[in-house]
């Protein structure tokens, strides 16, 4: 093989290089460049470009996601090309002055070369020097480039979705799975245990991608064992959270217009569970497609089976030459991952002896990996003497399937047999994780063993290269995973292992670990960044929690666990599982001495928990009061302060204005008392939330605008006070921004709404976007009637309700959608009521009354005006009952607009005297303009234009601030005040005048 390339370098004459100059300022792991006039060294090769010095591989005008070390390597080959670069000079430049095992270096390689898809026998780019290093062998060019755009990755927060591996003679099952999904719904690939089904629903998946405009999503079920968990773990790899009893029907109808692929991985341990849930997402005949994978059928009506045979295998044919052995796919397969893990090149000399250890392997994949990784301690020879004792203790006459899935299992045993001590006992203790783990989890499981970090490191390495242990590059960290068929054999091991119950209680300290820096970096990480660094510990916080809570565990621990669990629950709106985990640690709280002490955050989660899932009766009333008396008991004042917000907004929600100031007040002694500026805000920012419902709005106004500087100079945040990381921001600006709008600041109003809406949907703080659209933006929208924006609003909140767990907003987003849909003209006054009604029934009473206002204008202009009349009264009576004196105004507008389709004119204008007093009192311009509009409605039927003048008038603008907005209330004002002047006009000219008839009704 030639290794010796033609490299050209080449220089202008007229570029300068600025060295020593910033070059931006994005942080390390986030690739990004932007326009500057400098000029840069990269080195350009095949269709990719590196630039070191902003630590960015590029392929065509795409950024390649590889962390500083492997860059670091590449960059080294790169520079030396055609040389061979040994593996202690590659380690000493990337990690220099670090202590690092060569195995690390290999996944590094291996992950270079997977990103440069040079992962064949014969190398494009990176060759391996058996024993001594490596080489790159292909043409590179080194220029001197302006800096260009590229798109920004932030490596941390990238897809979930898994990275195809290499395959091997795989070809027409790739067509023929491709094919399968294009005519139906439901693909299986069934097959032995490690012949490649999880690898080839990958690769397909990815292949297929641009046919699924809505994404493709992958769910792997290996991660637990309970089939009670399939819906969740389904719900949450595509996005979705929601009841476990509501889920089917949710996802059916998520899916149900979406183009989107779901490949659920793993199916045979949880079979039924997965069956069942399967079957009643295809019934909804969607646009998406279903590919799973499971060692038998699901039994599936309309289930197309995939089956996948293992690798060929030359068979008794003799084997002449590497040539012809490279000819089959499973010796191409063990040639490529031999060259990979220890550099071996496959001869002629061993062609017959590695052709028959692939023959006597079943052409199972993962077997020929775990084999080829041996080729360090045995040659061909050895290894398949080493590995026929193993498998020649299969029964005879087996079922092929089966024998085959024995074949994976006895080959995992040789390997177990030929690891080192450290090696083996490590193995094992790995097994408890569910997903995947870093270094430092590893040195905590250790440490059981008291293993010293040389010892960790290489018993580590020593997994990952006898291919026991996957350790994949995300970012700058190694993240290190045990395939489903070896942790179930390690965990067998493990179950009469002496440190078995080590192994736990460290899993779980472990978990305890990383949920308490996940609080602590809370307050200052980009939320996204946040949810996926720390969600995906969701499957071992889960199987931690099982451990704690079980016969041999360690409840104290588990309610440690349940406790730092609270805001990764709060942030994934994980309301079902949050119950169900909080529920069992209040239970052991009770059993426990000084039990409840402890169970204060798990109380107030509990309620707060009862509450986004509308059990908002007796059950959370007694919620509240216990978390209450339990952080009393705690005697923290945090905690005391985190029961008081949630009471408050408790309190509101539930028609109890009253009793949430009585709360504000003593929320207010104990942030004085102890001098908490911090929560002496968020009880500011409280109140007024409070008092703008009960009428007070210019007062609101003026404190919330000094809120809001106070907020931008920059506050301590208060963990106790905040659940979600933009919650003060969101809950300030949209109190303000009612205040704005009834006060006649449209503008500023609908801005603040469109900003903070933009706001959490980067952040994807869907919490804080449904509060806002279902109590601001929806009810804004609405009076300025603008229904296509409603429209959209009301499409937004659906779609977050089907991925979040927020079943508080439900009939909040049933109702204005409805309302939407009666507006272009569709019967949907049941619909209407059934939302007013689910309301009233889940006691969420909080705007109750505005929203039978609008349903009896509604049916006011249905000429259902008995039911108007009968709807407005009750709507009244409950403002009254609930003090919400915000909207009394407007209710009184709508009771004038029923009285004089029912004739009654001197009370219908009584009533709407009254309201303009009210508006103009509570200093609500908007509503003012609402009612002035109708009296001027009536002054100018009864020919009296000059009251109608004078009454429009005063209301021509708002404010010195505000210009008129394009609303529908404005719109109507000008109208009416422009027919007015003219008809006045000509009334004193003692011209006849008569107004036409208005065939539109105004109410």
């Amino acid at each position: 093989m030639n290794l010796q390339p033609q490299v050209k370098w080449e220089v202008s004459a007229d570029s300068q290089l600025r060295d020593n100059q910033p070059v931006d300022g994005t942080p390390p792991g986030i690739n990004a460049v932007r326009v500057e006039t400098i000029k840069e060294i990269a080195f350009t090769f095949g269709p990719f470009r590196l630039i070191p010095s902003r630590q960015l591989l590029i392929r065509g005008r795409s950024p390649v996601k590889l962390g500083a070390r492997a860059l670091d390597v590449l960059h080294l080959l790169l520079t030396r090309t055609g040389e061979e670069v040994s593996k202690d000079a590659l380690i000493e430049f990337a990690w220099p002055n670090v202590f690092v095992d060569q195995a690390n270096l290999k996944v590094h390689i291996s992950g270079l070369r997977r990103a440069l898809e040079d992962t064949f026998p014969n190398p494009t780019y990176i060759a391996t020097i058996p024993g001594r290093g490596y080489q790159f062998v292909a043409p590179v060019q080194k220029e001197l480039i302006d800096q260009e755009h590229y798109t920004s990755i932030d490596q941390q927060a990238a897809s979930g979705f898994p990275v195809p591996s290499t395959l091997v003679g795989r070809q027409r099952d790739l067509q023929a799975i491709a094919r399968a999904l294009e005519f139906t719904n439901l693909v299986t690939l069934v097959g032995p245990g490690g012949v490649g089904k999880t690898s080839l629903a990958i690769a397909v998946a990815h292949i297929i991608r641009k046919k699924y405009p809505d994404g493709i999503h992958f769910v792997d079920l290996s991660v637990s064992s309970d089939p009670t968990l399939v819906p969740h773990l389904i719900a949450t790899s595509v996005g979705i959270r929601t009841e476990m009893s509501d889920f089917v029907p949710v996802l059916r109808s998520h899916l149900r217009d979406k183009r989107a692929l779901i490949v659920i991985d793993n199916c045979e341990h949880v079979l039924h569970a997965a069956a069942t849930i399967v079957s009643q997402l295809i019934q909804e005949k969607a646009r998406g497609r279903l590919l799973t994978t499971s060692r038998e059928p699901l039994g599936v009506s309309s289930e197309h089976l995939q089956r996948i045979e293992p690798l060929g295998v030359p068979g008794p044919k003799a084997i002449n030459s590497a040539m012809d052995a490279m000819s089959y796919p499973s010796v191409e397969l063990f040639a490529i991952r031999a060259l990979e893990s220890t550099g071996y090149e496959l001869n002629d000399q061993d062609a017959q002896a590695i052709a028959d250890l692939c023959e006597r392997l079943d052409g199972l994949p993962l077997a020929i990996e775990i084999a080829a990784a041996k080729l360090d301690q045995f040659s061909p020879s050895e290894l398949l003497e080493s590995l026929r004792g193993r498998v020649a203790q299969l029964g005879q006459g087996e079922e092929k399937s089966h024998a085959r899935h024995r074949t994976l299992w006895a080959t995992l045993d040789w390997s177990y047999r030929l690891l080192s001590i450290e090696e083996a006992m490590l193995f094992r203790l790995l097994s408890v994780f569910a997903g995947p783990f870093e270094w430092t989890e590893v040195a905590g499981m250790a440490r059981i063993l008291r293993y010293s970090p040389y010892t960790t490191t290489l018993a580590l390495g020593g997994l990952v290269a006898k291919s026991l242990i996957s350790a994949d590059l995300d970012g700058e960290q190694l993240r290190y995973q045990l395939l489903f068929s070896a942790r179930d054999f390690a965990a067998e091991h493990l179950i009469n292992d002496p440190y078995a119950r080590d192994a736990h209680h460290q899993h779980a300290v472990s978990v305890l670990t990383t949920l308490q820096k996940a609080e602590t970096e809370w307050s200052w990480v980009d939320n996204r960044l946040w949810r996926t660094r720390y969600g995906e510990k969701a499957a071992d916080l889960r199987k931690a929690l099982d451990w704690c809570f079980g016969a041999s565990g360690d409840p104290t621990l588990g309610i440690s666990l349940a406790i730092a669990a609270i805001r990764l629950w709060n942030e994934q709106s994980s309301t079902i599982d949050q119950l169900y985990q909080v529920d069992r640690a209040l239970q052991h709280c009770v059993m426990l001495p000084e039990g409840l002490k402890r169970g204060a955050q798990l109380a107030t989660s509990r309620a707060w928990g009862l509450l986004h899932a509308r059990r908002l009766r007796s059950e959370a009333d007694n919620a509240w009061n216990t978390a209450l008396e339990v952080a009393r008991l705690d005697g923290g004042v945090d905690q005391e302060i985190a029961v008081h917000c949630g009471r408050v907004i408790f309190f509101v929600y539930t028609g109890r204005c009253d009793q949430a100031i009585i709360v504000l007040d003593q929320f207010a002694r104990i942030a004085e008392h102890a001098n908490d500026q911090a929560s002496l805000f968020d009880e500011a920012r409280l109140r007024a939330f409070v008092s703008i419902h009960l009428g007070h709005v210019v007062e609101v106004r003026i404190q919330l605008e000094q809120l809001a500087k106070e907020l931008d100079r920059g506050l301590s945040i208060s963990r106790a006070a905040s659940r979600y990381g933009l919650q003060r921001l969101v809950s300030v600006q949209t109190t303000l921004a009612l205040a704005n709008w009834l006060s006649g600041r449209p503008r500023s109003a609908v801005g603040a709404i469109e900003e903070l809406l933009s706001r959490t949907s980067e952040a994807r703080q869907l919490i804080g976007q449904a509060h806002v659209l279902a109590l601001f933006a929806m009810p804004l929208a609405l009076w300025m009637g603008d229904i296509e924006t409603l429209e959209r609003y009301t499409k937004m909140l659906r779609d977050i309700l089907n991925v979040e767990n927020i079943a508080l907003w439900d009939p909040v987003q049933r109702f204005y959608e409805h309302v939407a849909r009666q507006a272009r003209g569709h019967h949907a006054i049941e619909e209407i009521q059934s939302a007013i009604q689910d309301l009233v029934k889940d006691n969420f009473v909080f705007r109750t009354p505005m929203y039978l206002g609008v349903l009896a204008q509604i049916l006011l202009r249905s000429g259902q005006r008995e039911q108007a009349q009968e709807t407005i009264e009750s709507a009244l009576k409950l403002q009254h009952q609930l003090q919400e004196r915000w909207c009394l105004p407007e209710l009184m507008r709508i009771k004038g607009s029923v009285l004089e389709a029912l004739g009654e004119h001197a009370m219908a204008d009584a009533w709407r005297r009254r309201a303009l007093e009210g508006a103009q009192r509570d200093g609500s311009r908007f509503l003012e303009l609402r009612v002035a509009n109708d009296l001027a409605e009536t002054a100018l039927d009864s020919g009296d234009f000059s009251s109608a003048v004078n009454l429009l008038c005063p209301i021509t603008k708002f404010s010195d601030e505000e210009e008129e907005f394009p609303t529908e209330d404005f719109g109507r004002r000008a109208r009416l005040l422009a027919e007015a002047r003219t008809l006045a006009s000509s009334a004193a000219y003692n011209v006849p005048t008569m107004r036409p008839m208005v065939t539109t009704k105004h109410d």
